[in-house]
């Protein structure tokens, strides 16, 4: 009679330990929703939900479940009734979009018995600021769990307990095992030393990581990013054109008609005031955030970065020779015309002092300093930058001229000639 007795005894002692045992707190984490099905920030689905599981992980007595528990408690809701009194079962739901360089993220907590809203949060960060983004997201997070942390109570039972924390320490069984497997795996690392010594194994990877010394090394200028990846072929080729483009006809002009004054201190000549006006393309920035796949982007006002990495493109060698040559840079040149075609005046907008030294006894020549580019390209060893300016840039060019020779004039052009064959070009016509 006495075993029955303390066996009931001990199961009503093991009923109170357990109901004694404070709640704990399920929480799903699935991946966020992308709302605007943008491919190339995709992997922020999977990120956001990682960093928060990152987070949650840190609390005691929460347990983390993702998409497959979330489907299994859906499925069979009647598992949310055998669960220990006081279990609260929350999930958080997430979504995200991008607008320029810019992450909008929104989360909400929900609670899966009653699908009641118990919180949301709105935030915004700087897409190539991942850090910030994590933290952004993480405080949110929190602020919202908060209220719903199982509060652990003093009771005279022993609690019982799955936090990490209370891990007990390694039997010597599991220490043997530890200490067999260091010693398997340093005999194989040993033997594959010496097989690769022999040449049984072929040589060594040089873009591996390789211990020598006690000191591990990375050799980078063993990997491939000189080399043509054939898995970057298809952005290559698109970057190509893009950037054909861009380096050869970017900017929109206006042309206003030129207004012709007499000089009041001298009525043998016209004062020439001819306006114009420079800016991107509008089709550009469109082309660059529609077609082609970037790596990362960077706004301040009217200034745009564009940043691509050898990790998906390769970098043809006459591009690079281009950009670091400066083979892209281009200055407007104005001639006036006459009827025949041949220039009555050249004004050139260039702060080049060689082109500023030169003259001619046939045309009348102007250097102006008024024209900024509004491009710029930086390729190195890792990345290529593509900076774009979207300003209006309006010149008035001013200048005098004899009035016998300004009224041959009835036809204006303005070309944009590479700088490197300004000279060549401006030689030719004077």
């Amino acid at each position: 009679m006495r075993p029955k007795i303390k066996s009931i005894i001990s199961y009503l002692s093991l009923i109170a330990v357990l109901f004694s045992a404070p709640p704990v707190l399920n929480v799903y984490v699935i991946p966020f929703d992308n709302i605007k099905n943008d491919v190339a920030i995709g992997w922020l689905s999977d990120a956001f939900a990682e960093m928060i599981n990152a987070e949650l992980t840190e609390q005691d007595r929460i347990y983390l479940k993702g998409k497959k528990g979330l489907e299994e408690i859906m499925t069979n809701r009647s598992l949310l009734l055998n669960q220990r009194p006081g279990t609260k079962n929350l999930l958080i739901l997430g979504k995200f979009e991008r607008s320029l360089d810019k992450i909008s993220i929104s989360i909400q907590l929900i609670d899966i018995s009653s699908w009641d809203e118990l919180g949301n949060r709105k935030m915004r960060g700087d897409y190539n600021d991942v850090t910030g983004l994590n933290r952004l997201l993480t405080e949110s997070v929190n602020m919202m769990m908060t209220p719903y942390l199982p509060k652990v109570e003093k009771s005279k039972y022993p609690t019982l307990t799955e936090g990490k924390r209370m891990r007990n320490p390694p039997t010597y069984a599991e220490k043997a095992v530890e200490a067999s497997s260091a010693i398997g795996a340093a005999i194989i690392e040993l033997e594959k030393k010496l097989d690769i010594t022999i040449g049984a194994r072929g040589e060594e990877d040089p873009k591996e990581a390789r211990e020598e010394d006690g000191e591990w090394v990375l050799d980078l200028s063993k990997d491939s990013y000189e080399d043509s990846r054939p898995e970057n072929e298809f952005n290559t080729s698109i970057m190509v054109d893009v950037l054909a483009n861009l380096m050869s006809n970017p900017y929109q002009v206006k042309l206003d008609r030129p207004q012709f004054n007499y000089d009041p201190e001298n009525r043998k000549e016209f004062q020439i005031s001819l306006p114009v006006n420079y800016k991107l393309k509008a089709s550009i920035i469109k082309e660059m955030l529609g077609s082609l796949p970037y790596s990362g982007l960077k706004q301040d006002g009217s200034l745009t970065v564009f940043y691509f990495n050898r990790d998906k493109y390769n970098f043809p060698k006459d591009v690079s020779d281009n950009i670091q040559l400066g083979k892209y840079r281009s200055i407007p040149v104005i001639q006036l015309l006459d009827e025949s075609g041949s220039p009555v005046a050249i004004l050139v907008d260039t702060p080049d002092h060689k082109i500023h030294g030169m003259s001619s006894d046939r045309v009348v020549f102007r250097p102006f300093r008024s024209f900024s580019p509004l491009i710029d390209f930086t390729v190195g060893g890792w990345s290529m930058q593509v900076s774009l300016e979207t300003v209006d840039i309006p010149v008035e060019y001013k200048f005098n001229m004899k009035v016998g020779e300004a009224n041959n004039i009835s036809r204006v052009s303005l070309k944009f000639v590479p700088e490197n064959e300004l000279h060549s070009f401006l030689s030719k016509l004077l």
